[in-house]
């Protein structure tokens, strides 16, 4: 005869030693003996929950708590199985019990660091993590938990760093493994590192092919490089696994980049439902509604980035109170930029519009635009970014302006031009360039670098290169910043002359544009330019292009004077140039220098 102690001792052998069978019979002799007896229960549902009986495994351990509750393993054995089974309050709720009766149990702080990211409650898990980390410094979950706080905080370069630590930690289970190369693959993801990424959420999936996680960061990734069908079936499988708001806000990006917004909408409404405050899905579900030309439901969304605390610039806060389109009765507005230069080149169409509401309208734009306003009606005063802001009643930041002035796709207001060059400027460069003796086209190939899609919407030099050999054509390099690079380096031809080297400001270059024939750029700062002067503009697009160039047309409604040369397919810049320089050389066939 054994007693009851023994008896659990060789159950937990052969537990430990993988004989679940054996081990599941003796765990159930003991309890026929004694129904009470805690441990027994508890390593009965701690088994049930690793041969996949999480409904048998959760009634286990809650009467293993229940019949000893102050017993620290069975709240935290308790509480695992309620974050696998997604009762992510519970679980953490029970994991605090946990440690509070055993400060140094390392596991329940690792696993409690999952359960409170996984609630976006992103700090308490970077400490939950560290409390693991300090008691046991290779802690694998911990480790792993702690990178995907990093990524959810933004830091998606510590994130790997993190991750790659949790995988060379060499942790016994394929899961907690799993789990660090999903999180590294979505923060080589976050780097755009995408074939990177693609192979570590692969390396995830061959490990634990039930985990949703790596099936969502495989979606997005493959989104990313236009497979587009795989990367459908990757959401389904992210979708079947684990339904929720994560999957549809990442398979509403990918519709985007597959230029299906009205869709992509559909999946945004579909995580608000779940997310109804979270400000990005806001935006996201905003820019979806623009792209489609939804602009009555669009701006309202769109002016959730007002609540971006991540903003930058951060977004400042005012006394004054948001103008929304009424009457102004002689009070002073504050207008001021908040995004790029191309962005505030596009909305400063509405600042003879405000004025004639009656008010007298302060404008605050970047600095480097400065130059080009005493070309704009309707500012009373125009102040630069920084600069100290004189009293007012009321502020707008441009880019609301749509919405209080409740325009649709078939009101935009594209009285052309709304900027004017200084004409001294422009009989000077007129003199620079000198005798016109063919079709004067101007060029930018790239935008800022820092923007996050930029690598997708910039051809560089490479890109648009095939159109320096139309015949007929003087072409002007009007690129600044950045995208300058490699320009010494390149074979270019005798009709190409390079002018940014002698440009000094936007307002210079609005003085060339007014110089010229034509002005090809991507989507930039100049491209706004050319179209807010009335020059004529041809706009080479990327295979998904922002919002304000709609879908499936080549023109504006913003523009009257600009085209649209769409990619065919995703980085197709070759087909973008090759239809230019057909356009052109056609139209230099036709040109006729003045005499």
């Amino acid at each position: 005869m054994v007693t009851l102690s023994q008896a659990l001792l060789i159950a937990l052998d052969h537990h430990q030693a993988g004989r679940v069978a054996e081990a599941e019979d003796i765990y159930r002799r003991i309890l026929g003996a004694d129904p009470e007896y805690a441990d027994a229960m508890q390593l009965l549902g701690v088994l049930a929950a690793q041969t996949g009986r999480q409904a048998e495994a959760h009634r286990c351990l809650r009467l293993a708590v229940a019949l000893r509750p102050d017993g620290a393993g069975g709240l935290s054995n308790l509480a695992g199985v309620e974050q696998s089974a997604d009762a992510l309050g519970d679980a953490v709720r029970h994991y605090g019990r946990a440690l509070r009766l055993m400060p140094d149990l390392a596991d329940a702080h690792a696993s409690r660091a999952g359960a409170l990211r996984r609630l976006g409650q992103v700090p308490a898990a970077l400490t939950a993590a560290d409390h693991a980390l300090a008691l046991a410094p290779d802690h694998a979950d911990a480790l792993a938990n702690r990178a995907a706080a990093l990524l959810s905080c933004g830091d998606a370069r510590s994130a790997e760093r993190c991750a790659r630590r949790s995988l060379d930690a060499n942790a016994r289970s394929a899961s907690t493994r799993s789990v660090a190369l999903a999180t590294l693959a979505a923060a080589l993801a976050a780097q755009r590192r995408w074939a990177e990424a693609e192979s570590a959420a692969r390396d995830s999936l061959a490990l634990d092919r039930n985990a949703a996680e790596p099936w969502e960061v495989l979606g997005a990734v493959l989104a990313k490089l236009a497979r587009f069908p795989d990367s459908l079936d990757a959401f389904t499988m992210a979708e079947r696994l684990r339904p929720g708001p994560s999957v549809h806000a990442a398979r509403g990006i990918a519709l985007v980049a597959m230029v299906r917004p009205v869709e992509a909408a559909v999946e945004f409404e579909r995580a608000l439902a779940d997310r109804p405050q979270d400000v990005g899905l806001r935006w996201n579900l905003g820019f979806a509604r623009l792209m489609a030309g939804d602009y009555r439901r669009g701006w309202p969304e769109f002016d959730w980035r007002r609540r971006d605390s991540h903003a930058d610039p951060p977004w400042r806060p005012f006394d004054q109170p948001l103008w929304q389109g009424e009457p102004l009765n002689g009070r002073t507005i504050l207008l001021y930029a908040e995004q790029g230069l191309g962005d505030t080149l596009q909305f400063l169409r509405y600042v003879p519009l405000v004025a004639a509401r009656g008010g007298r309208v302060v404008l605050e734009v970047q600095r480097p635009l400065l130059p080009l306003m005493a070309g704009l009606e309707g500012a009373a005063q125009v102040i630069a970014r920084g600069d100290p802001l004189p009293p007012f009643d009321l502020e707008c930041p441009l880019m609301s302006l749509p919405r209080a002035f409740a325009t649709g796709l078939d009101s935009v207001p594209a009285d052309i031009p709304y900027l004017r060059p200084d004409p001294v400027r422009v009989a000077r460069w007129r003199e620079l360039l000198g005798p016109q003796d063919g079709l004067r086209v101007g060029v930018v190939w790239a935008g800022n670098p820092r923007f996050p899609g930029d690598e997708e919407r910039s051809p560089r030099l490479a890109g648009l290169r095939g159109l320096f050999d139309v015949p007929g054509c003087r072409f002007y390099g009007l690129q600044m910043g950045p995208g300058r690079a490699g320009l010494a380096e390149s074979a270019l031809p005798d009709s190409f002359t390079d002018l940014g080297t002698v440009i000094s400001d936007f307002a210079d270059t609005a003085a060339i544009m007014a110089n010229l024939d034509l002005v090809v750029s991507s989507c930039t700062g100049p491209a706004h330019l050319a179209g807010a002067l009335g020059v004529p503009l041809w706009v080479a697009l990327p295979f998904s292009a922002d919002w304000r160039w709609l879908t499936g047309r080549d023109d504006s409604p913003w523009y009257p004077t600009a085209r649209l040369f769409r990619q065919p397919a995703p980085g197709d810049w070759p087909a973008v140039a090759g239809r230019m320089a057909a356009e052109l050389a056609a139209l230099a066939q036709r040109f006729r220098p003045l005499p």
